[in-house]
């Protein structure tokens, strides 16, 4: 197992050097790789009592005592800072050190006095500490929750505003708060058992999870070489735009234009006008083929403001922007599946045709509107119309 932690460990510093060795690093390059440097500390944590080396290196006691504070936390900035396109370390952000403030109030006897207390099995903690243990034990699966909270607001946001997939992948942010979530449970599932059923099972989960950490590890670097710009610069984000005054790419964040449309001034029968206009454009300029529309460029096509136009789509259609033109792209692979003419084509050309651009998104928008896949819809209504 000791190996395991150092080959664990050796992975993560290669994952840091990695991300740090970036030409045009953002800060949450820098939050990402003191994320993956916690993760390491956990299996150098576990590496030196499980070679009883801790009164040797009585430092890696404040290691154990802070890594698990600022995991969470790191975590969920990240996730923020990714989402909302920022680059910038704001005041409201300090919230995320309060597990590790409190913590160090609770333990700030032992810190000061005597931290290889806690490395002694007959040390009885006080209930000040108790205190400490607790939020110790369960800040991280908080800010976990919190991350997950954050990724389903700003996918909405998306679908608000983008018709297409935009490279800034929440595939990658999903398994980076979910891989989480499992390596958390896995540290508290001994813990958990004990406080919901009263059983003590006789595991070492600590084994466990530090095979998790490293499989979780393995997945980082997975996930984040198919997620391009993760490690290197080989991608630039789809909401990225010119900076005129630098020259320097600047992410644009996603605008929130699912914001209360009370003092819109919209009335009945504008909303219905701009309803009609825009079913018009669809149809007649097949607005739908550009595979980037978004929210704004649409908006100058209609001549009305995003905020009205997004109200009108919510409101009067019931849908998002996202469903709204791909709903259209849908459409006309159906018209072109039906077309024998087209057989000779890929399905996927046809998509691609019709204003998509990504495989993944039109494959499983298909079968959640038709129900099957386009090449049973080809086969299937090719034969009724033949």
């Amino acid at each position: 197992m000791t190996n395991l932690n150092l080959a664990g460990l050796v992975l993560a510093l290669l994952f840091i050097a990695l991300i740090l060795s970036k030409k045009d690093k953002q800060l949450r390059d820098y939050i990402l790789a003191f994320f993956i440097f916690l993760l390491g500390s956990f299996l150098l944590i576990k590496y030196v009592f499980q070679n009883e080396l801790v009164q040797t290196y009585p430092v890696i006691i404040y290691l154990d005592i802070y890594y698990w504070t600022l995991l969470g936390p790191s975590l969920y900035v990240y996730t923020m800072l990714s989402t909302r396109g920022e680059n910038s370390l704001r005041a409201k952000y300090l919230y995320t050190l309060l597990p590790a403030i409190l913590v160090t109030i609770c333990f700030y006897k032992i810190i000061l006095f005597n931290p290889l207390a806690l490395a002694e099995d007959g040390y009885l903690l006080t209930d000040l500490e108790i205190t400490g243990l607790f939020i110790w034990l369960y800040n991280s699966p908080v800010f976990y929750i919190l991350s997950i909270i954050e990724l389903r607001k700003h996918q909405k946001r998306i679908k608000n505003h983008y018709s297409f997939s935009t490279s800034v992948d929440l595939k990658w942010l999903y398994y980076l708060s979910n891989g989480f979530g499992i390596f958390i449970l896995f540290i508290l599932i001994k813990a958990l058992i004990n406080i919901i059923f009263k059983w003590e099972i006789p595991i070492d989960n600590y084994n466990i999870s530090i095979i998790v950490a490293i499989i979780y590890l393995f997945g980082i670097g997975f996930f984040g070489y198919k997620q391009k710009g993760i490690f290197d610069e080989s991608s630039l984000d789809k909401t990225e735009v010119k900076d005129q005054n630098d020259n320097q790419l600047a992410i644009t964040p996603v605008n929130k234009t699912e914001v209360s449309y009370q003092k819109s001034g919209l009335n009945k029968d504008e909303a219905i006008l701009i309803e009609n206009k825009l079913k018009s454009l669809m149809q007649s300029e097949q607005l739908f083929l550009e595979s980037e529309l978004d929210l704004p460029a649409l908006s100058k096509k209609v001549e009305i403001s995003t905020h009205k136009l997004s109200q009108v789509i919510n409101e009067n259609l019931n849908k998002n922007f996202f469903d709204f033109v791909n709903e259209y792209r849908i459409q006309k692979v159906k018209e072109l599946l039906l077309d024998p003419a087209n057989n000779q084509y890929k399905i996927i050309s046809l998509a691609y045709d019709s204003g998509f651009n990504s495989k993944s998104t039109f494959y499983s928008l298909f079968k959640k509107i038709e129900g099957i896949t386009p090449a049973e819809y080809r086969r299937k209504y090719q034969r009724k119309a033949g």
